[in-house]
């Protein structure tokens, strides 16, 4: 039931014109508001349904402030009838607060992922020597040693998420772990186990209905599922369908041009797919484009093996959502009798599966 959070909060000796503005869901909308800071002191009253995470940030000359681009920023935990004491310096990044139980058990969060955090911070630094847009050998193998690190410190980042769930099923932030856990696609036999461990209050939530939802649509898809079948058109108007290749292993791969990690997987499942012939692997390449230009022009840089295709409907892609895909990159290996046999395979884990099916 929705119940107003306040949050009263002192920033330094910070002076008008500044404001303090605020962003986060309620009832499946974006909320986004602000308050005008005085001698420091701000204050909000809002709506929401149960504890919600929430993001503040300043703007010292009081203009409007996006999210993506602010650097001061405060991610905090608020509960419907809470009244949360907020302090900081003048900046809103050094916060401390009070008064919201799911704001003490979401530090006990960052305490647990700390060390997982300092590995992708580290390499973060590294991509910035690494991730430049040399395609020759060297730089190809050093991206792909790179990617294979990045992937191990996803995977123990990950390890940890799932870890904390199972120790602190009663607490309500475990749902929204979970779901940052399961990611873009939702592996059922993974997630449904934990979402059914967590606590009944927070199961029976708006937001636990919602996503136990999510849960049961991804089984529809899910590996061992027998492979949508779907008929797309390539960029020269003739139609790519899914069952005119029954008999061969099809690997479908999701990308975007206006997606850079999207385009770099592109590079690594070029290298991959290299060994293999049209017969051995069919490869479809779909574009979740809203523009023919930018596709035509991305396609011909990245030279991708295989059929391309795409119905220019971004992000509604009618393959994309037959396969339960939102977002980019993402792959689906179908196997000869065009059932889904992985999903979002990366790097060696790609080669391996290949490998051990075609044999090469």
């Amino acid at each position: 039931m929705a119940q107003s959070f306040q949050i009263k909060g002192k920033l330094g000796r910070l002076q008008a014109p500044a404001k303090v503005y605020i962003g986060y869901t309620f009832d499946g909308k974006s909320i986004y508001d602000s308050a005008d800071v005085d001698n420091g002191n701000f204050s909000f009253d809002r709506p929401v349904s149960y504890p919600t995470n929430i993001l503040l940030t300043v703007s010292r000359d009081g203009e409007p402030q996006t999210f993506f681009n602010a650097k001061d920023i405060a991610h905090l935990y608020v509960e419907p009838g809470s009244i949360v004491w907020l302090t900081s310096d003048e900046s809103i990044a050094n916060f401390d607060a009070n008064g919201s139980a799911s704001q003490d058990d979401y530090k006990t969060y960052q305490k647990f992922m700390a060390d997982a955090e300092e590995k992708l911070t580290l390499l973060t630094t590294e991509s910035s020597n690494t991730l430049q847009n040399d395609v020759s050998e060297k730089a190809l193998a050093a991206k792909g040693s790179y990617m294979e690190h990045f992937r191990a410190a996803m995977d123990y980042r990950k390890q940890k998420m799932k870890e904390f769930i199972q120790l602190h099923p009663e607490m309500y932030i475990s749902l929204d772990i979970l779901e940052e856990y399961a990611g873009a696609f939702i592996d059922y036999r993974d997630v449904e186990p934990l979402f059914k461990s967590l606590a009944d209050r927070t199961k029976t939530s708006a937001k636990g209905k919602a996503y136990l939802k999510k849960i049961e649509t991804a089984k529809q898809t899910a590996v061992g599922a027998a492979a949508p079948e779907f008929s797309q058109k390539d960029a020269n108007g003739n139609r790519v369908t899914l069952s005119s290749f029954k008999g061969k292993v099809v690997l479908l791969n999701f990308w975007a041009s206006w997606s850079a990690a999207s385009r770099l997987e592109n590079q690594q499942l070029k290298q991959i797919l290299k060994t293999y012939t049209a017969k051995d692997v069919t490869v479809i390449n779909i574009a979740l484009e809203e523009r023919k230009e930018p596709w035509i022009q991305a396609m011909n840089e990245d030279r991708m093996p295989g059929y391309n295709v795409s119905d220019l409907k971004f992000l509604r892609n009618e393959i994309a959502e037959l396969y339960n895909v939102t977002a980019v990159p993402q792959n689906v290996l179908i196997d000869g009798s065009g059932n889904i046999i992985a999903r979002n395979l990366k790097g060696s884990q790609l080669s391996d599966k290949l490998a051990g099916i075609v044999g090469k």
